[in-house]
């Protein structure tokens, strides 16, 4: 009989196809890996299975009879940033924040904005500050010469592309430009705002104070006091804008964390400063209708030795929020029983499948405790004599990648390869600053968009992936691998809570996606370090490393019951 073992993740979808003889061990065939096609558990997520078999099938010229699933519980993950403006409005400041990493000139200057088209005719008795879209810098730069000849003050400019530095040069190299403005469209034309470039190596401090922002937006003295957190926006950066609004008279209406209701009746925000309760704890979160097994919430991660970087990230009060629902429907199974034309069966739940595939790793015999730590959830398994605790917490893979994605300010499908793979600073064209503070150099020219980027070395070919964020390599690694600990580690920390703790001196198998991560591999040993486990990776069948464990365990206890 030709089987399936399926495994729906909350981000993956894998298939093992498996030959059972009754009183044989089984024949495993192959393993076949996707994207879970909607949510896990739901119909939706059935064609992503069907698509899986449907190929795997094909490469065999065999279809199987039987599919094998788990008892599925899903994982919701979401991040949620609240209002930062906290005790007033920004003071009059309707913008403010860092911008470019590629600036021109040096100095700050306030002027009011105004679109490169609009440098016609007489010019204003005041000093400007043009708006240069996505042209070309040659055109750009022309037309803002003749601008100059003609007499209009150009105090600092604003430019769309990442042409500040060529533009720079053709117009004045000592005039403050800031490019890689992305959102020059949203600008206000007829605002009055401030531009600052500090010198190389610097952090701007006009923009940083308080006062002297007051000053360079002409703010009277009852409102400088309010540009406090505009000016906080800026803190630690280069290059950076503002620009004035109109006084909104009052305090702006923030935005309020939810409420997470207890076993015991009381109530938690699930906010930044608040940490979340033991596993099971949370029976309801306002604005969720759905039967919670468990939720776990973390903030972004504090980057210790940078003061400036670690307000800033504290004052978007983002927290990612990940929940554990139970599902009863049986959506999936009954999709698949519709579309398939041979059985389909529920096994057994996902951490005993796990136990079973984990103890295929070659010198495990059988895994007493295995770390199952997939997209969704982290999960405990204890199998030890008499002693058999399950425990399922929400918040993994996908958790971290959420939080990863806020910092970087890229989507979470983009923070996959971000938390996974290393960084480089670009420097120079031909000069690459790593993780570790080495230096490295290119024989040909890196692409000019990587130049004075974060980039990711994701590529075989050695190519890099450009990011926005200005985040030094050393610091983002930091970043990284906090976020890794907190979620990761932190989670399966309540799960030993909840599993009433573990014998030392045991071994522990981790399995799953995130224990292809080196990172989290070694965050998580040290952080079990006191309880002195004998933590492996896990290798299924001595051929698939951690991936794979529920499919293949679930063909294992399938072939026990025949």
């Amino acid at each position: 009989m030709l089987v399936a073992g399926v495994d729906v993740g909350n981000a993956t979808t894998e298939v093992a196809l498996a030959r059972l003889v009754a009183g044989q061990p089984p024949e495993h065939l192959s393993v076949t890996r996707g994207p879970t096609t909607g949510a896990k558990g739901t119909a939706e997520s059935a064609q992503g299975v069907l698509d899986l078999i449907d190929r795997a099938s094909r490469r065999l010229g065999e279809t199987p009879t039987r599919i094998l699933l788990a008892d599925l519980h899903p994982v919701e993950t979401g991040l949620r940033e609240l209002a930062a403006g906290s005790e007033e409005d920004l003071g009059g400041v309707g913008i403010a924040r860092p911008v470019s990493a590629t600036p021109s000139g040096v100095g700050a200057a306030a002027g009011q904005l105004i679109d490169l088209a609009e440098l016609v005719g007489d010019p204003l008795p005041l000093p400007v500050i043009p708006i240069v879209g996505l042209i070309d810098f040659d055109v750009a730069a022309t037309a803002l010469n003749a601008a100059r000849t003609a007499g209009w003050q150009l105090v600092a400019i604003i430019v769309a592309g990442d042409d500040g530095v060529l533009i720079g040069n053709r117009v004045d190299p000592a005039l403050p430009i800031v490019d890689e403005v992305a959102d020059t469209d949203e600008l206000p034309r007829g605002a009055w705002a401030a531009v600052e470039v500090a010198p190389l190596g610097a952090t701007v401090v006009q923009l940083a104070d308080p006062l002297r922002l007051a000053v360079l937006l002409s703010l009277d003295p009852t409102r400088a006091r309010g540009a406090r957190n505009a000016a906080r926006a800026l803190l630690g950066h280069r290059a950076g804008i503002a620009v004035r609004r109109e006084a909104s008279g009052g305090t702006t209406e923030q935005e309020q964390p939810r409420l997470a209701t207890l076993t015991d009746g009381s109530t938690r925000a699930i906010d930044i400063s608040t940490t979340p309760p033991g596993v099971g704890d949370v029976v309801a979160i306002e604005g969720i209708d759905a039967n919670l097994i468990d939720a776990f919430w973390s903030a972004l991660p504090e980057a210790i030795d940078d003061a400036a970087l670690s307000l800033r990230l504290r004052q978007r009060r983002a927290v990612g929020l990940a929940v554990l629902a139970r599902r009863d429907d049986r959506a999936l199974e009954q999709a698949l029983a519709e579309s398939f034309a041979g059985e389909v069966v529920v096994v057994a739940a996902e951490t005993a499948a796990a136990v079973a595939g984990a103890s295929t790793t070659p010198g495990a015999g059988h895994a007493p405790i295995v770390i199952d730590m997939g997209g969704g959830t982290v999960d405990l398994h204890v199998q030890i004599g008499d002693h058999d605790v399950a425990v399922a917490t929400a918040g993994a893979g996908l958790l971290v990648d959420r939080i990863c994605g806020a910092i970087l300010g890229i989507d979470p499908l983009r923070a996959e390869q971000a938390k996974r793979h290393p960084s480089v600073h670009v420097e120079t064209p031909f000069i690459l600053r790593h993780e570790d503070g080495s230096r490295t150099f290119l024989t040909s020219p890196a692409p000019p968009q990587s130049v004075a980027h974060l980039c990711i070395t994701e590529r075989q070919d050695g190519s890099l992936d450009a990011l926005e964020s200005d985040l030094a390599p050393e610091v983002w690694s930091r970043l990284r691998r906090a976020a890794k600990r907190t979620i990761i580690a932190g989670n399966l920390r309540r799960a030993i809570t909840a599993a009433g703790g573990l014998p030392r001196g045991e071994l522990a198998v981790l399995v799953g996606g995130c224990a292809e991560d080196a990172e989290i591999v070694s965050e998580v040993s040290l952080a079990l370090a006191d309880l002195d486990l004998a933590i492996a990776r896990g290798d299924v069948l001595g051929q698939h490393g951690p991936r794979a464990a529920v499919a293949i365990g679930l063909v294992l206890l399938h072939a026990e019951t025949l």
